[in-house]
């Protein structure tokens, strides 16, 4: 059964192209589209085509529009054309799409149990937290995003890898274990693993400010690169332990992966080694025989005669990829890791379950030694949820791609590049500690808190139930306020924001699911074979349909666009219109055959409402 929507848009797009023809005008098949909207003035359907051409022509929009609309007849799900100050109107015949969308909805969408892939594999790298913390809040934000695209993405078809990258040869990594050798302090029993980390390296730290010990944790850093020492056992161990005590918070927020690459792994495999000698061949990289960087691996900008203009002209002409004393950037690496994802290198890993069953009952894979082969790519597209601090490094790897004439992958390589969360006295540092009191634990905690207290004397639930319940709606609320904004901008942290349960936020969008439940619940069976459909005239009933017809165009184009604020804005409209539509049009009072055809819209809002919170992924909650 085909989307309503998308056969009234298509006829729309065909509709407006044959005019303009026969009205001797010319524009672009993308300029018809992207001029199409849903309206909420005049007409259900507007289209500002008319504006495009006008400016061409130096004519009025108006005139353009009479002319173009003469040309026009209604067909398919229009039954009738205007015009308002330029703009063409469609007007749709709402007793025939409120009956095709609520077939559609209830018939097609309702039935869906699990998502067809493709072929094509989107491999999705996120939050990639160096292990030797616990999360903070705006790891929160990354790991939130990195979910969402990889739900859009799915949504849309793709075979995704939900991907960590496990940093275990940085020097954050080497600093922890370099105090691991020297204070010999260990765990608090129930301590969890990654916040007693986390604040011995804010120890560590300390000390350091103090005492000038950077040549022994360099010393540490290039042990740890080495197979078999002390050092690289300790920093697996240490690492593999914070992300199990990462991953419990992960579980908390319903986050999720496919698979884990260890950084130690890719060195072990040669890859780095691999995919240096590609650059080299290709002349991206070679090593500085004079100057600050003799001994150096580096890039030198200034000497690539095929350089784009984008990356002309920048200060830092020479990027180092291996230091003289041997020891490989994250750039480096990084580029490696990313020939790999795309088949460039053949894949030469070995991998085992981390977990043999997370609980969405899915496991989560690892690169291992002592692993076997498995096939996880190579893949069609790269999105990595990286913070815009980074945009520079990550322009280089699709620079890399470019210079060995691998356009294709180098535009297949997406950075969604996030605003940083800072709280309210300044930035959060690991280093510093200032992390502490903003951890994702913590926020977790006093959501399940506040929530609590908001249900207090408002429903009746046991114990297990509250504590099941109160979560989720802690979840729903932080998810919102974190995912509400577009990934680009900043967020400076406000605790009464973060546990907003009013108005617009998540839990407010878990009401009206809940609310809908519970109508279809206390409704019991009803009959409904469509003809109904023609009772639901009411200007409430009707923008709830219409906006119910278009949940798979969002979802494509959210995917398209790498916007999960696209979700979170079309979630709230839903609710919005199903709120004026419960309060203006009677369901369980209604006479019977209307009380069926408000029921199947009533149930149709409840099946995309829930295809939209498991995208955001917030709890669809039947009572609250």
């Amino acid at each position: 059964m085909e989307e309503p929507y998308e056969i009234m848009i298509s006829g729309i797009r065909s509709s407006i192209k044959d005019a303009i023809a026969k009205s001797g005008f010319s524009v672009s098949d993308e300029d018809i589209s992207n001029s199409i909207v849903i309206s909420k003035m005049f007409g259900d359907i507007s289209s500002s085509i008319c504006f495009k051409i006008s400016n061409s022509l130096s004519r009025k929009a108006e005139e353009i529009a009479v002319i173009v609309s003469g040309n026009m007849q209604p067909s398919g799900s229009i039954n009738r054309i205007t015009i308002e100050g330029g703009f063409l109107n469609f007007h749709i015949k709402r007793e025939q799409f409120s009956s095709e969308v609520i077939s559609y909805v209830r018939e097609k969408l309702a039935k869906q149990q699990e998502q067809e892939h493709g072929s094509a594999i989107a491999m999705v790298e996120y939050p990639s937290v160096n292990p030797n913390k616990p999360w903070h809040i705006g790891h929160l934000r990354n790991a939130l995003i990195g979910d969402v695209i990889a739900n859009l993405l799915g949504a849309a078809g793709m075979h995704v890898i939900r991907t960590d990258y496990i940093d275990n040869l940085g020097l954050q990594v080497a600093e922890s274990v370099w105090w691991q050798m020297k204070s010999s302090s260990d765990s608090p029993e129930g301590a969890k693993y990654d916040r007693w980390l986390g604040e011995e390296y804010v120890k560590a730290n300390k000390f350091t400010e103090e005492h000038d010990a950077a040549a022994e944790i360099n010393n540490v850093l290039g042990l740890m690169e080495r197979d078999g020492t002390y050092e690289s056992k300790l920093a697996r161990e240490m690492a593999e332990a914070c992300i199990k005590a990462q991953y419990d918070t992960a579980f908390a927020y319903g986050i999720y992966h496919d698979l884990m690459v260890w950084e130690s792994d890719i060195v072990r495999n040669k890859i780095l080694d691999k995919g240096l000698e590609i650059l080299e061949q290709k002349g991206f990289a070679k090593k500085a025989e004079e100057g600050d960087f003799k001994g150096c691996i580096v890039i030198d900008l200034s000497s690539i005669s095929t350089i784009p203009k984008e990356y002309k002209g920048i200060k830092e002409s020479t990027k180092v990829l291996v230091r003289s004393n041997g020891v490989p950037t994250y750039l480096a690496k990084d580029i490696a890791f990313h020939m790999w994802k795309f088949g460039i290198i053949p894949d030469p890993f070995h991998y085992k379950a981390f977990m043999e069953k997370q609980p969405n009952g899915k496991p989560v894979y690892t690169t291992s030694p002592d692993g076997t082969e498995m096939n996880f790519g190579p893949a069609k597209i790269g999105v990595n949820i990286i913070d815009a601090r980074q945009s520079y490094p990550q322009a280089l790897v699709r620079l890399a791609f470019r210079v060995m004439g691998r356009d294709d992958i180098s535009e297949s390589i997406r950075h969604l590049a996030y605003g940083e969360v800072e709280i309210e006295s300044g930035s959060i540092s690991g280093r510093k500690g200032t992390w502490m009191g903003y951890s994702a634990d913590e926020l977790l905690d006093e959501a399940k808190k506040k929530a609590l207290q908001s249900m207090t004397g408002r429903f009746s639930f046991g114990p297990e139930e509250q504590e099941s319940v109160s979560r989720s709606v802690g979840v729903a609320a932080i998810k919102f306020e974190f995912l509400k904004p577009s990934v680009e901008k900043k967020i400076v942290f406000s605790w009464e924001r973060a546990l907003n349960f009013e108005g617009n936020s998540g839990p407010y969008l878990q009401y009206m699911y809940a609310r809908a439940s519970r109508i279809l619940e206390e409704a019991g069976n009803f009959e409904y074979n469509g003809d109904e459909a023609k009772l639901l005239g009411s200007e409430y009933e009707f923008a709830l349909v219409k906006a119910l017809s278009i949940v798979d165009a969002v979802i494509r184009k959210a995917a398209k666009e790498y916007r999960p604020s696209a979700m979170v804005e079309y979630a709230i409209e839903l609710a919005d219109l199903f709120a004026k539509f419960y309060e203006q049009c009677p369901v369980l009072h209604a006479e019977p055959k209307l009380r069926s055809a408000r029921l199947a819209l009533l149930d149709s809002f409840k099946i995309v409402m829930e295809k939209v919170l498991d995208i955001l992924g917030i709890d669809a909650l039947t009572r609250m």
